[in-house]
């Protein structure tokens, strides 16, 4: 309902995107997770992959994609075009859902899980630690939401090489850029979710490609100190207007 409002402030509406903090999510340094690894040296990538599907009893497979979603499990979040999906029990790809929230999700998650055994693993104890070892895990990361004012995750799991698949919504539009960072989709139906994940799937199969843009990704600066500068931007800009000195 604001958005008249907003569009009648023009250029003075700004929009700073959140930060993260790059020494606390950094694969090179992270205690949290099975092997280090950086954007030269990505031998532990695949270690750290090895090592989820082995904890979440899913097979041990390099050659299909293991995309995760770390949320709270609720609609904003995505997950009724989620469970709308047709392709995700027929998918060479794994899936898996880490979160708390609305048990009528977290219930349905779980008949899907217990449905596709060997291919979708769901934990509902969300903890910290658990999201260091997904994201550094993960080959892709699912964010469709309904509406994401910025978002944190995909931040974090570009910093990992681990791709995020978003809705293009938000500060999501903002941080993931699509065929090169990331994956985006526009609607919010599962069909446009299902097109996206097939066209994941499918550049998952060439390698060069998918290592290319996961080094694009862990490239990308998300720091506070980024935004800090944004920030001192805003204000010189705010008080150069004024007519007072900066």
């Amino acid at each position: 309902g604001l958005h008249d409002a907003f569009a009648h402030l023009g250029p003075r509406l700004v929009g700073v995107l959140n930060g993260i903090d790059q020494g606390v999510w950094d694969p090179a340094t992270d205690p949290e997770i099975a092997a280090p690894f950086n954007a030269d040296d990505l031998s532990g990538k695949p270690v750290c992959k090895a090592w989820l599907q082995e904890a979440l009893h899913l097979p041990i497979d390099p050659d299909v994609p293991l995309f995760g979603m770390a949320a709270r499990i609720v609609e904003q979040k995505g997950f009724d075009i989620i469970l709308g999906s047709q392709v995700m029990g027929r998918l060479p790809a794994q899936f898996l859902f880490v979160g708390e929230g609305d048990p009528r999700y977290q219930n349905a998650l779980a008949r899907f899980a217990a449905r596709f055994r060997d291919r979708i693993a769901t934990r509902f104890d969300f903890t910290e630690r658990r999201e260091h070892r997904m994201i550094a895990g993960c080959d892709a990361l699912l964010m469709p939401s309904l509406y994401e004012p910025c978002g944190l995750t995909q931040m974090r799991s570009q910093r990992y090489g681990t791709l995020p698949l978003v809705r293009r919504v938000g500060g999501l539009a903002d941080t993931v850029d699509d065929d090169v960072t990331g994956f985006q989709f526009d609607e919010y139906t599962s069909e446009a979710f299902d097109t996206a994940l097939v066209r994941a799937v499918e550049r998952y199969q060439d390698a060069d490609a998918w290592q290319a843009m996961m080094q694009e990704a862990m490239a990308h600066d998300f720091s506070w100190p980024r935004r800090v500068r944004e920030y001192d931007a805003v204000y010189a800009s705010a008080l150069s207007e004024a007519g007072m000195a900066v």
